[in-house]
This record gives structure tokens, C-alpha cells and sequence, in this order.
């Protein structure tokens, strides 16, 4: 280990593509760029490298320095912490820029499961790991067979010390390894139509401002069943290191859409029930929408607004329905992402709904 590296070594495994943010969801309405394959929704699937492996540059560990007071998002690019949530964005397709871990994690990164694959002068006893196909089997980690892969670039792995980690980012890390990766497109939902006959559950967050509740929100909704999260305007980023965190990773783990004002009328001329939390008079208990949507067809698409104000009027005019919790002791609501999982939960329970088992 030389000194002028920090503690650190130089190693190179392979995987898969993806990005990262701050507060605000970036250019979600904006239309896919030209030349970009439009991929999964957001996902960076489309435009990880095919074809030869190519050469990587050194990591840039500067990124890392001062971590917290930085904006990576101006960047185009996102941070993931912990072997959960990198191993969640490979799992989507999302190859980092490097990597780094402390020695304890070593061993780890060394032997993923189902992706070494003998390489000579790689670094790692020869051992580097491939990036995951999702259609893929696992195999054992002993084969030492690679699972096959559609991204084929290596991405560079630094080893330091866990104190080394820690100045190097300037704050107490203790998740073990921290990757540096491409932001992901979100593209707009579009096609409205083709989602007219579905009986599923979708989640719509409307100006959703705080990244915490955002990433509670995408974690429960990845977890609970929901086919996928349309996200408006006003929206935290999700993928701000923050969310990436709170949510596990899980913002890989679920298709993720831009929506405006727009397609939100398109779904509501095409069948779609838009069921908005709100606290008015007309809002339903869950037993009473239970009851209403009793023999209708069509997706239900919960919304939900800002952690202070809630909905705005012209979301809620396109709204079919409108739902409320139920509070005693005078407690007038609950925090936007506790709310916003029992609500997925109860409409996932629903009998107009196919069952979850």
C-alpha cells in the first residue's frame, strides 16, 4: 500500500450502469435526449457500454471528499452507500464509476455470489466479478461461473482502511463501501391507454419535498406490490444519496415515472381511478372506498401531496375519489410516508384488486 494512495489499493471488478442527485427531481418532465436508448423507467438500462470491455479511468476519489456539503447532482451523478444499495443499482443494470470499501469489505467484493469469474491480473487471485442479468440464475459463488451479462464494462474497486474511508469522506462511515454512479433518466409516463385495463395499484407523490419521506415512500411501495411511482412536480430527487439510503436501495427495485397535470387527465379519461389522500369533508374512509370501487375496472393511482399543504386544487378537481385515515385523540394527520403506507397497504388489500399471494 503506498502512502501517496491514502491506505488505499487499486482493484477492478465488473458489473453493470446508472446516477445520482440533491433535493430536486432533475428535468423529470424532460423528454429522453436524443441518441439515448430509452431503457426501463428509471433505470439506466440502454445505456450502460456493449460490446469490448473498455478501459477505465483511475477513480476520481475527489468526489468523495467533503461528501456532505456537495451537490454530485449538478454532476449528473449519484452516491450509493452500503453493500445493499450498490448491490440493488447492479441488480438494476447500473454499473458505478468505482467503488470503494474498507477492508472488511474486501473479502466480500471479492467473492460475490454467482459473478467471479477467473481473469488473469485482475488483482483479486484472479477473481473478478461480472455484472448480474436479471433474467439470469444465480449460481454458486464456488463455480466460479460468471452469470452471463448485457453490460460488460469493469468498474475500478479502491481498499482502505475504515479511518481512511472516514477522512476521506470527512464524516463517520460505518456502512463499509461507497460507489459513485451515473444518475439514471426518468422518462415521462406516456401511453396512458395501454394501462386502461390493468387492476393495479400505482403511486403518485405531488411536490413530496423531503428526501427521507421520498425514500420511506419508494421502499414501502417497492415492498407493499406497487407496479410503479409517478413522480410530479416539486418532487425530491430519488436518487439523492439521502433517498438512496432511506429507501435500502429499493428506488432501483421499482419503476419510476415523471408525470404533470397532463398525464394525470390522460389516465382519468382512460379509466384510471385517481384516489387522492386528502383531509376534506368528502374524503372516504377505506371501508367506504372499498365499497364505492366495488365492481369497477381500471388501475387505482394513489396521491399523494406536500408534507405541509397536501394536494393543490387542480390535482384534486382530477381526482375520482379522495381518501382519508380516520385519527383519534385529536390528532388532525399523520407524516406524509407513515400515512402514505398504510394507505398502499389497505388499497393493496382491497377485493377489487388481484390478490398479492
Amino acid at each position: 500500500m503506498s502512502e501517496s494512495d491514502g491506505g488505499a489499493r487499486r482493484e477492478h471488478l465488473s458489473a453493470d450502469a446508472g446516477r445520482d442527485p440533491d433535493a430536486a427531481v432533475p428535468n423529470l418532465s424532460a423528454e429522453p435526449s436524443q441518441g439515448a436508448a430509452p431503457g426501463r423507467p428509471g433505470t439506466s438500462e440502454g445505456n450502460a457500454a456493449s460490446g469490448s470491455e473498455v478501459i477505465l479511468a483511475e477513480p476520481d476519489l475527489g468526489l468523495l471528499t467533503k461528501l456532505k456539503g456537495k451537490n454530485l447532482a449538478a454532476q449528473g451523478l449519484m452516491v450509493l452507500e452500503g453493500r445493499i444499495a450498490i448491490e440493488r443499482a447492479l441488480d438494476a443494470g447500473i454499473v458505478p464509476r468505482f467503488l470503494v470499501c474498507t477492508e472488511a469489505e474486501e473479502e466480500y467484493w471479492r467473492h460475490r455470489p454467482g459473478r467471479a469469474v477467473p481473469r488473469p491480473g485482475s488483482g483479486l487471485d484472479g477473481k473478478v466479478a461480472s455484472a448480474p442479468d436479471a433474467a439470469a440464475p444465480r449460481e454458486d459463488a464456488a463455480s466460479q461461473v460468471a452469470v452471463p451479462s448485457v453490460f460488460p464494462p469493469a468498474f475500478p474497486v479502491r481498499v482502505m482502511s475504515h479511518e481512511a474511508l472516514c477522512a476521506l469522506v470527512e464524516f463517520k462511515f460505518h456502512r463499509g463501501a461507497i460507489a459513485v454512479s451515473d444518475m439514471p433518466r426518468i422518462v415521462p409516463f406516456k401511453n396512458a391507454a395501454a394501462y386502461a385495463a390493468l387492476r393495479e395499484v400505482f403511486l403518485c407523490l405531488w411536490d413530496v419535498t423531503d428526501p427521507s419521506n421520498l425514500g420511506a415512500l419508494l421502499r414501502t411501495a417497492a415492498g407493499l406490490g406497487v407496479v410503479g411511482v409517478l413522480l410530479g412536480p416539486g418532487c425530491a430527487n430519488p436518487y439523492y444519496r439521502k433517498t438512496v439510503r432511506v429507501s435500502m436501495g429499493n428506488v432501483f427495485s421499482i419503476p419510476l415515472w415523471s408525470v404533470n397535470l397532463g398525464a394525470l387527465e390522460s389516465l382519468n379519461r382512460n379509466g384510471a381511478r385517481l384516489v387522492a389522500a386528502a383531509l376534506t369533508e368528502k374524503a372516504l374512509t377505506i371501508e367506504e372506498l372499498g365499497l364505492h370501487l366495488r365492481g369497477r375496472s381500471g388501475p387505482l393511482i394513489l396521491i399523494l401531496g406536500n408534507e405541509g399543504y397536501g394536494l393543490p386544487t387542480e390535482v384534486l378537481d382530477l381526482c375520482t375519489d379522495e381518501v382519508r385515515i380516520p385519527m383519534a385523540r385529536g390528532v388532525d394527520s399523520l407524516n406524509v410516508a407513515v400515512a402514505g403506507g398504510i394507505l398502499m397497504y389497505a388499497l393493496l388489500s382491497l377485493p377489487y384488486l388481484p390478490s398479492r399471494e
